[in-house]
């Protein structure tokens, strides 16, 4: 299991970020490696929802539950392509909210896929997650 993370301080509240994290459908305008999102189905805790996601020159779909939705905690995990779990953590902070994601994957294929992730997507992932960060902060903040 590999795991990439990242944090930014956003100047709005927990709510806030919540909201836009709940808020699926527009997931896609600040996750920039994600192509696109249907078949949405809930909100919050139970949500399911499928996705497109282009890693690298490949595009891969798969599907994603959110298993916790609070203020505080919000979790996704997917399946497909690239099998993960997405934890959010959101604290209040004096200048807005501080948020921190881990996010722990697989990558299909034994040692092929360790020697692939080790070169090309770790990488990849680490430089979507400060783009998807900054994005978030961007729009929450426009």
């Amino acid at each position: 299991m590999s795991r990439v993370e990242g944090s930014i301080t956003i100047n709005v509240s927990p709510e806030v970020v919540h909201t836009a994290l709940e808020d699926v459908a527009y997931a896609p305008e600040w996750t920039p490696p994600l192509v696109k999102v249907w078949d949405i189905q809930g909100r919050g805790a139970g949500c399911t929802y499928k996705w497109s996601y282009k890693l690298g020159p490949t595009t891969i779909d798969g599907s994603t539950e959110i298993t916790e939705s609070t203020m505080e905690r919000f979790v996704m995990n997917t399946t497909g392509g690239i099998p993960s779990t997405w934890t959010w953590i959101m604290t209040p902070v004096e200048a807005g909210t501080e948020i921190n994601v881990a996010v722990e994957y697989s990558v299909p294929g034994s040692i092929f896929g360790a020697f692939a992730d080790k070169l090309v997507i770790e990488n990849q992932n680490k430089k979507a997650m400060t783009e998807t960060l900054a994005a978030l902060k961007a729009r929450l903040e426009g």
